[in-house]
């Protein structure tokens, strides 16, 4: 419990830290910090995932946290990949606005606790936004509207840029091992407001004549659900999901797809619900099953 304190109130640091400090910039020297910084994020990120002491876990994932916070601070952090972690995700808007860090911890009870950052494309200065995973205290996931402090955890995988009435929107795809068995995938709008403070969800997705602020689906850990934004189609496509036995409706640990897809289709400022075609689920199905 103490060191949960300690992950929680490093991670409140990473909230706060969106004040701006002008830097210097254009010193290669910077690439250098970067890189040390990288080498003991990449054997921290490694703990966080591998490692079966609990105690290792939770500390890896605070120093990961503090490590983190001192590589962004570097000027010109924003062009550097960190290529080398390949347990944490960094994902970038395609407008190259900001990038999303995101990264899981595995708890004793088979959940996972979910870790994120907003950095801000500024060379000028330091914006980051931490983002605070509050999946099982928020009400109202449906509909709700969150901001980063009561972010709903996952590992985003995909973001999709566009603009409506001279406003951005920001469409994450994110994956979450909720239970030991279940699997969620969050479809998620974010948004920044007057002030430039990172939100989440506006009831902008008709799932079915149901206008909801994010679409979130759960399913057996063993099934792989496609879920991405396809630029071809200009869609957001998904799987559908079924109950292996009809007396299992609403026993989501037992839900899979079951080999066809729809999708969401950007219509006057709504992502409207399509059930594909009987042909193009047969031409795309091969395909689909790729991602």
């Amino acid at each position: 419990m103490r060191a949960f304190t300690f992950i929680t109130l490093s991670f409140l640091c990473l909230i706060t830290f969106g004040q701006r400090a002008k830097v210097k910039a254009g010193d290669s020297i910077y690439i250098d910090s970067i890189r040390n910084y990288e080498y003991q994020l990449e054997g921290l990120s490694y703990n966080i995932i591998n490692s079966r002491d609990k105690v290792e876990r939770i500390t890896s994932c605070y120093y990961y946290i503090q490590t983190l916070k001192k590589a962004l601070s570097i000027p010109n952090s924003f062009d550097y990949d960190f290529k080398t972690i390949k347990t944490v995700s960094a994902i970038r808007s395609e407008d190259e606005k900001f990038r999303v860090f995101t990264w899981n911890l595995l708890l004793d009870s088979g959940k996972y606790m979910y870790f994120g950052a907003i950095q801000m494309n500024n060379p000028d200065s330091l914006e980051l936004y931490g983002l605070y995973d509050s999946s099982d205290y928020n009400r109202d996931v449906i509909y709700g509207q969150f901001d980063h402090r009561h972010w709903m955890g996952a590992l985003i995988y995909q973001i999709h840029h566009y603009t409506y009435k001279k406003k951005d929107y920001y469409i994450t795809f994110g994956w979450d091992g909720q239970d030991a068995k279940t699997n969620r995938k969050i479809i998620d709008v974010l948004w920044f407001d007057e002030e430039g403070m990172p939100q989440f969800g506006e009831e902008i997705f008709d799932f079915d004549g149901d206008l909801q602020s994010r679409i979130i689906f759960d399913f057996n850990d063993r099934a792989a659900m496609t879920m991405r934004y396809d630029k071809n189609e200009e869609a957001i496509l998904f799987a559908n999901l079924v109950p292996i036995n009809p007396m299992m409706v609403g026993m989501y640990e037992n839900y899979v797809p079951d080999g066809t897809y729809d999708f969401l289709k950007f219509e006057k400022g709504i992502w409207r619900r399509y059930k594909m075609a009987f042909d193009d689920r047969r031409k795309n199905s091969n395909d689909l099953r790729k991602y």
